[in-house]
């Protein structure tokens, strides 16, 4: 059984607050509970937090994010705020990027292990998955069952064009040897995003409940951004 639907942890103001709405959504479809850590030290900071597991494709919709960027309309309304800070776990980030690429409201976007294309574009890479990632990627690509898994897969790898209108700040935690980070990934990023900040973590890093080192990481990077710059893009 899943807990994997939107859940407000806490920090709902009575009252417009200047800092942002911060949507935390899973590596996978368990619920936020093995996040407890990580939102409960953020509405100790005095953050609204929203938690959600990865969103399901909507069906007729080749963007899985797009329900995603729902959760960030409902969120922005009940926070009072149109600032969105999104930290993605996993699957979960690959959305949370896709997300921030087009919906200006999300300032800043933290991943954790994300994958962003090469498991995307290369389905044999699935062989070496767990049966829970399968079913999130299913859930994501609205494949229906896990043997249509390669030729959905498609729809969920990041090109150049979709990343470099980008222009909110992008911070990368990844897993050293991880397959779910390989090189290729993090040197797409790097060339395509106009502002980034990126962290190695032990392997892993993106399918566990986060560690003391990767929640103050994400702790730390929750705060006002900075104003935005004219993109030169």
């Amino acid at each position: 059984m899943t807990d994997d639907g939107p859940v407000w942890w806490g920090g709902v103001p009575e009252r417009p607050r200047p800092g942002p709405l911060v949507v935390v959504v899973t590596a996978g479809l368990d619920g936020p509970h093995r996040y407890a850590p990580l939102l409960n030290r953020l509405v100790r900071r005095g953050h609204a937090v929203l938690a959600t597991g990865p969103p399901g494709t909507a069906p007729g919709s080749r963007r899985p994010e797009a329900a995603l960027s729902r959760l960030v309309d409902d969120g922005t309304r009940v926070a009072m705020t149109e600032q969105v800070h999104v930290i993605g776990f996993g699957f979960g980030g690959r959305l949370a990027l896709g997300a921030a690429a087009r919906d200006d409201r999300i300032r800043v976007v933290q991943l954790v292990g994300a994958p962003v294309a090469r498991l995307f574009d290369e389905p044999e890479l699935l062989l070496s998955l767990p049966k829970g990632e399968l079913d999130t990627l299913v859930r994501m690509t609205g494949a229906g069952r896990r043997d249509l898994l390669p030729e959905a897969l498609g729809t969920l790898a990041l090109r150049p064009e979709t990343l470099y209108p980008l222009s909110g700040l992008v911070r990368v935690a990844y897993g050293a040897e991880d397959p779910l980070t390989p090189p290729q990934d993090l040197a797409l990023l790097k060339l395509t995003l106009a502002r980034s900040e990126f962290r190695a973590f032990p392997a892993g890093v993106g399918g566990i409940a986060p560690s003391r080192a990767v929640r103050r990481w994400l702790v730390d990077g929750v705060r006002p951004p900075p104003p935005r710059r004219p993109s030169c893009r």
